[in-house]
Parts: structure tokens; sequence; C-alpha cells
């Protein structure tokens, strides 16, 4: 489609008049009339209706008007969108995450971003690895905010570190193995597991039940309410761990560790601004809570 004869057709659609409409236009009026009739002998269609009260749309005439709009309407905004990009200028982002970076730094991240780029649009995806890689690679997002442990190696993308998180063996304060000191793993086996995917989940089988949700305060306010055993991050429940509600259970098998969190992206992408500001929030959000814990 020629976007200047839809702009042509719209005009003398807003206009009922064509000399009206190529005045509006900057154009002589048989220019402007040569224009729509090229349109018209293409498509087999006639446009307008010409008569003393002025030019007249035709239902095929009311349909093809409609659609021109959205698409110079559309059109526009990508002009627009185009013009923003060379001086980095963020105007949309599309990202996919895991269940625990959901809760613990999407609220922040978005707060952040909507502060910093006024008129910014954000699409998020909160789903498994399997599910956001396949819209990765399926280009319905730009971006994957995980750790390197089961992103890294997927083929096709590449990575950027981006910080660390801390993920440890969690309980309720006055949990039963909170009180014994150090412990086994296998301890670990008499109680229910909560996760945020299908057990077995990080080396504990859940041989005494589970309840498994991808809502991490959802799990929260479980391990709170139950005797479920839960891997975590410290940062997550940082005031229930001071208040005592929670606690880190001293497992010798497992102990805290320290997951890599990454941008991934699609291999051969230009990076968007946006890419560049998701990445830039979120190591310092990292630094923030390696700090604080």
């Amino acid at each position: 489609m020629d976007l200047t004869r839809l702009r042509h057709i719209v005009a003398v659609a807003r206009n009922r008049s064509f000399s009206r409409a190529a005045e509006e236009e900057g154009i002589t009026q048989p220019a402007l009339s040569r224009s729509i009739a090229a349109f018209e002998q293409r498509h087999g269609v006639v446009l307008f209706d010409r008569g003393r009260g002025g030019a007249h749309p035709t239902a095929a005439g009311l349909a093809v008007i409609e659609r021109a709009q959205a698409l110079l309407a559309a059109a526009g905004d990508l002009e627009r969108s185009l013009r923003r990009y060379p001086g980095g200028e963020v105007v949309r982002v599309a990202f996919g995450l895991g269940p625990l970076l959901t809760a613990l730094m999407l609220p922040r991240l978005a707060g952040s971003l909507l502060d910093t780029y006024p008129g910014i649009q954000i699409k998020t995806l909160v789903g498994t690895s399997d599910q956001l890689v396949s819209e990765l690679l399926g280009d319905r997002i730009e971006m994957i905010l995980g750790n390197n442990w089961n992103l890294g190696r997927v083929a096709g993308t590449t990575i950027e570190r981006l910080g660390t998180l801390r993920v440890a063996v969690m309980a309720r304060g006055n949990h039963p193995l909170a009180q014994a000191g150090r412990i086994d793993a296998s301890a670990i086996e008499a109680f229910p597991i909560a996760s945020a995917v299908e057990l077995p989940s990080g080396g504990i089988s859940g041989q005494a039940g589970g309840f498994v949700c991808g809502n991490f305060h959802v799990l929260r306010e479980t391990v709170l309410r139950s005797d479920c055993v839960w891997i975590s991050s410290p940062a997550f429940v940082a005031e229930d761990l001071r208040a005592g509600r929670m606690a880190m259970l001293d497992v010798a098998d497992i102990a805290p560790t320290d997951s890599e969190i990454c941008l991934v992206l699609k291999r051969g992408r230009t990076r968007s601004p946006a890419a560049i500001a998701v990445a830039g929030e979120v190591r310092a959000m990292l630094e923030d809570m390696a700090a604080a814990t």
C-alpha cells in the first residue's frame, strides 16, 4: 500500500471535497484525483460518489478509509519511535522472567523504568525457562531475566552477567528443623516441599508431599503457615528473617549459594535502548540486595 495515496483518500474523506483535500495536502486537484483514481483502478473499487454535495464515501470507501486511518496512525507511531532511537530513548520493552525475580524485582523495576522513562510501554511475561526461551526465540519478547544455571546453555542465545542472588533453604522460624542446628539433607525428607516448579527440585525429593505454585508471595505465606521447607532468596524474605518469622536452615549438603543472574538475548539481535536500560536497573538492584544482606 502506498501511504501517500492512503493519506490522500483520508484527506478527501475528512474534507468531503477533492479541492479542499488537495489544498490541505499541498498538491493540485488534478494530481489528487489521479492519485485516488490510480488506487481505484488498481483495486477495482469506487471510493467516492461525486456530486453537488461533495465527495461521499461508498461502502467500499468507508472500509478503505477505516483501514487507511489505522495504517497511517501505525506508520506515524513507527516514524516517531525511529526518530527517538538514535538518541537512545527508551520507548517500549518486552521481557520475560521467572517467579522469584518477578516477586523480588518486578515492582521496583517497573516503577523505576516508568519514573525514569516517561511514556515507556512495558510488557512482561512470567513463566518457566522453557516457556520464556520459546517466546524469546520466536521474537515475542526481547530478553529474559534469569539465572545462568538453567539459561546459560540455550542454543541461539547470548548472555550478559548482571550480578548474583543468594538462595538458601528456608522454613518458618518455629519450624522443628529451624531449632535443630546443623542438619543433613535427609532430615528434610520428613517435611513437605514448597516450590515454584514441579518436584523434585534442587536435590530435595518432596516424598512427604509438596506445594507447587508460581507465585512467590503465595509460597511465602504457605511456608509461614505450614511445615513446608522452601528454597528461596534471603533478600525476598529479609524482613521475615529479621523478625524471626522465617529462618535459613543450616543444611550440611545444601549450603546457601549465589545464583548468577543474567540477561539472555537472541544471538545476532541488536540490543535496544530498552534492553540496556533494564540491564542497568537490574544490575543496580542486585548490588543493593547484596549490600543489604
